[in-house]
Order: C-alpha cells, then sequence, then structure tokens
C-alpha cells in the first residue's frame, strides 16, 4: 500500500521544487556597489597633511561608477539650507578657484535625493556626497535619483559627513577623492513569488497528510484481520485437541456402558464447539483402547444411521457427548 501512493507524495515535493525554481520565485535581484572614501586636508594647528581612505560609501542606483575628485562644498550658512534642497543654494568652497572641480556635501532629508543632486549640478558640481541622518548612525541607504544624468552620486554615514562638514565650515580646505569599491548583489522575494511558494507548499501538506491518515486506516484494517485469522485457528486447534476419541471394529456391537461421560469445553463466542466435529481414526493408528473393548454376537446388531457409517474396513467415530442414558437401552444410533 504504500508504495502505491508514494508518488502522491512525490508529487507534491516536486510541486514545491518547481515553485522555487520557477521564474521570479526568488524576486529581483538588486545589485549596488560600495564607494571608497578618501579625505585630505593640512592641519592648521599642526601644518601636517592629514589623510584618511576607507570604504564607507555607496553608490546611488542611477549614479555611474566610477570614480570623481574634488574640494568639498557645504551649503552656506546664510542661506540656512543644510540639506541643499533650494534651487538656488549657494555652497562655501573653501580654496576653490574659477572653473576647479568641486563635490557638494549635503544632509539627507528635507527633500528628495533627485532635488538634491540637482540643485548641486546647477552649480556645476562634479558629484554629490550625501550624508545620513544622524538616528542611522554609521549606516548608509539606498538612493533613487533618476533623472540626474551623469553626475557622481554617493552616500557616506552621519559621523563621516560631520567631520567633513566642521572642517569646511572653519575654512579649511577638504579633498574628496570617491572611488569604485566592492559589487554587491541582494535577491528580493516579491510578494507573488511568497504566495505562489505558499500555496504549493501548502498543498504539498494536504496531500501528504491524507496519504498518511490513508495509509495507517488501511494498515490497522490489514492487521486486526489477520490478527482475528491467527485467534481463530487457535481455538479450533485446541478444541480438536480435548475431543475424545473413540476406535470400533466393523460389526462392534457399539455398547457404551464403560464410556464415561466426557463434558465438552466452553468454546468462546464465535468459536468451534468439539459437538459439531468429528474425527476419523485411521485403521493403522488405533490405540489399544479400541482392542480392549469386546465386541458381543448375541445378539443382533440393529442398524445404526445417525451414529456409525458402515466400510469396507474398519470405522472409527467420535461418540457424542451427553447421551450416556440413552445407551443404557440399547446400542447408540
Amino acid at each position: 500500500m504504500a508504495w502505491r501512493r508514494r508518488p502522491e507524495a512525490r508529487g507534491a515535493l516536486a510541486l514545491l521544487a518547481l515553485a522555487l525554481c520557477a521564474p521570479g520565485a526568488r524576486g529581483r535581484a538588486h545589485e549596488w556597489f560600495s564607494a571608497v572614501v578618501s579625505t585630505e586636508y593640512v592641519d592648521p594647528q599642526t601644518n601636517r597633511s592629514v589623510r584618511s581612505v576607507s570604504e564607507s560609501g555607496r553608490f546611488g542606483d542611477s549614479s555611474p561608477k566610477e570614480g570623481a575628485r574634488g574640494l568639498v562644498g557645504v551649503p552656506r550658512a546664510e542661506d540656512r539650507d543644510p540639506e541643499g534642497c533650494e534651487a538656488g543654494t549657494r555652497f562655501l568652497v573653501p580654496g576653490g578657484r574659477g572653473a576647479a572641480p568641486w563635490v557638494a556635501l549635503v544632509a539627507r532629508g528635507g527633500c528628495t535625493f533627485k532635488e538634491k543632486v540637482l540643485a548641486a549640478a546647477r552649480r556645476n558640481a562634479s558629484a554629490v556626497v550625501l550624508y545620513n541622518e544622524e538616528r542611522h548612525g554609521n549606516l548608509t541607504a539606498p538612493m533613487s535619483h533618476a533623472g540626474t544624468g551623469n553626475i557622481v552620486v554617493i552616500m557616506v554615514s552621519y559621523p563621516k559627513g560631520r567631520e567633513i562638514v566642521e572642517l569646511v565650515q572653519k575654512d579649511i580646505p577638504v579633498t574628496v577623492t570617491i572611488g569604485v569599491g566592492t559589487r554587491h548583489v541582494q535577491e528580493f522575494i516579491s510578494a507573488q513569488s511568497v504566495v505562489f511558494v505558499a500555496i504549493a507548499f501548502i498543498t504539498m501538506m494536504i496531500i501528504s497528510l491524507a496519504w498518511l491518515i490513508f495509509y495507517y486506516i488501511q494498515r490497522f484494517l490489514y492487521t486486526g484481520s489477520q490478527f482475528g485469522s491467527q485467534s481463530h485457528r487457535k481455538e479450533t486447534k485446541k478444541v480438536i485437541g480435548q475431543l475424545p476419541v473413540h476406535t470400533v471394529k466393523h460389526g462392534e456391537k457399539g455398547e457404551l456402558e464403560d464410556v464415561q461421560e466426557v463434558t465438552a469445553p466452553e468454546s468462546p463466542p464465535g468459536g468451534v464447539s468439539a459437538a459439531d466435529l468429528s474425527l476419523m481414526v485411521p485403521d493403522g493408528e488405533r490405540s489399544d483402547a479400541g482392542s480392549s473393548e469386546s465386541p458381543s454376537t448375541s445378539d443382533p446388531v440393529p442398524p445404526c444411521d445417525a451414529s456409525f457409517k458402515e466400510d469396507a474396513g474398519e470405522n472409527t467415530a467420535l461418540l457424542e457427548t451427553g447421551r450416556s442414558d440413552a445407551q443404557h437401552d440399547g446400542p447408540a444410533c
């Protein structure tokens, strides 16, 4: 039974595998690149150059994945627009001269990423660096800013951004260099795929549960029938072993005075009673008990149709129990 039902279970597993491997089951893959950010400035107190490099930035989704370099510029304090959202925002670029390339540094928030990038691009910035909000700490976030052209856009953490802003606000020229970092691939599972996989899994569980229930019911019924059949055969053999046997010869009168009354054992419900069975013993296997009885030839032997059947050889019959009283009056018939 189990082997006939296993194809259904295999079919459920195949359905789940198909759901997981189907096109779109894993959703779409999102690719992004980290950015290597290098800053360099001269400490006015020690007159020594300070340089730091870290792969702490992240390129925007619509940004070209290429490097950029320039002096850092931040929105002017008097404009009160640290996010650089206004179209006419002006930037403070210490050390900047003429058309030298520069990089805009603005805070996240206040408007969309696209508005920030376009506001800096109007001032001829070669790149835009956004720093995250304070509540996000050292984390960066993906940025969507389609329609900003070929300007390089990256995001850095809040501590890194504030460090550079404070230097620039002290009128210290800071040069930033942006490089391409590591490529990352992040997979997303769409909601449609989740529903499809869930339905396939539930279907597999229902089919498996139904198969198990059917299998164990069939097994229980089969075991019960086998147990009942074996018990019936054992009880039948036990009753047959308790049956009394008497051997007679052909022409024997058949006096039953010396035969003791034997009570047939009670059989359980559905069993076989001793009174319903008869046992024929071949002539070669007779016990001495049959020969110990001497036949009487003085009296004629009446025909007995019920208890004995005549044969060419010697006959053996089972004496019925409970008829001892009738046997004293005449031959057992």
